[in-house]
């Protein structure tokens, strides 16, 4: 059943399903973050380095934001979709998101790996 509503006969079962796990990863990984921050409670610019010093943790930092950045594009996308009727409109609508959603990746990306 679940195969099923996956195949190419339902396309908007896998954005929903992608957006839908995008938010309980997300979930988990705030949850890591405040157990982490709780535990070692940084207090000043260098412990805060210190909690995102680990390669480790840029890595699920950086999975974080892949999942907002998507899940957020996602749902734009379907709002655009269904509230703006426009098709030229929409169109560049959607290009101003994902231009947005590409600049905000490769400053997170520049932030969790180009900073030294």
């Amino acid at each position: 059943m679940l195969f099923e509503l996956l195949t190419a006969k339902y396309p908007g079962m896998r954005l929903w399903l992608t957006q839908r796990l995008c938010a309980l990863s997300m979930a988990l990984g705030l949850l890591l973050f405040w157990l982490r921050v709780c535990w070692l409670a940084p207090a000043d610019y260098a412990g805060w380095v210190a909690v995102f010093s680990p390669w480790w943790w840029r890595l699920l930092s950086l999975w974080f934001f892949i999942c907002m950045l998507m899940h957020a594009w996602l749902g734009v996308r379907d709002v655009l979709r269904d509230y703006v009727p426009n098709l030229r409109c929409r169109y560049v609508l959607q290009w101003l998101v994902n231009l947005a959603v590409l600049g905000n990746a490769l400053a997170i990306l520049w932030i969790l790996f180009g900073m030294k």
